[in-house]
């Protein structure tokens, strides 16, 4: 019997601070969040929660290794799931751009120390946080939840000429392995 994948302790939400340059919005966030294993991506970065499941367990394992490239899981996290070693790169795909009208609010939990099992994951903690977070950004929570999509993947520089309707995570899950490898 397969086991459902759990939750990923991401929140989407809808920017609403027309008059504010994005950069400002990203600084404002850098400013106010708990520690740096929170982070703001790309609506479109994430794929499923089994998606960001795996980006966490290859930055974990890259911590584990002493493989990582970054000294902050953020930044790591980013990079990882672009599929790039280039922080510049991995930003432009992953982070927030100017256009950005929605994200992931998103948090990565410690590792638990047993590699066969991901970590437990309140809610509830973690969603009092967020919703402090929320608050101070003047951001609107959604409830939608990551899904696959086409302009997924072009914002991630996957390459991709199948039909629409072949799209799933599997092609976001190997494309973190260009991360290791790719320039």
């Amino acid at each position: 019997m397969e086991r459902s994948t759990p939750w990923f302790p991401c929140w989407g939400i809808k920017i609403n601070n027309n008059n504010m340059q994005i950069s400002k919005f990203v600084e404002k966030f850098l400013d106010i969040r708990p520690n740096n294993r929170w982070l703001l991506i790309s609506k479109d970065a994430a794929a499923s929660e089994r998606h960001l499941w795996h980006v966490w367990f290859t930055m974990e394992q890259k911590y584990l290794q002493k493989s990582a490239l970054s000294k902050n899981p953020d930044a790591e996290f980013i990079r990882i799931i672009s599929g790039t070693q280039q922080l510049k790169t991995a930003f432009s795909r992953a982070g927030l751009n100017q256009d950005d009208e929605e994200a992931w609010l998103t948090f990565l939990p410690n590792y638990n120390k047993n590699p066969e099992l991901l970590p437990e994951v309140s809610i509830t903690e973690f969603t009092e946080k967020a919703q402090k977070i929320i608050y101070i950004l003047n951001t609107t929570m959604t409830t939608k939840r990551p899904k696959p999509s086409k302009n997924g993947l072009e914002r991630l520089g996957i390459d991709y000429s199948g039909e629409n309707n072949s799209i799933n995570d599997d092609l976001f899950i190997s494309h973190i392995a260009r991360s290791s490898f790719s320039s």
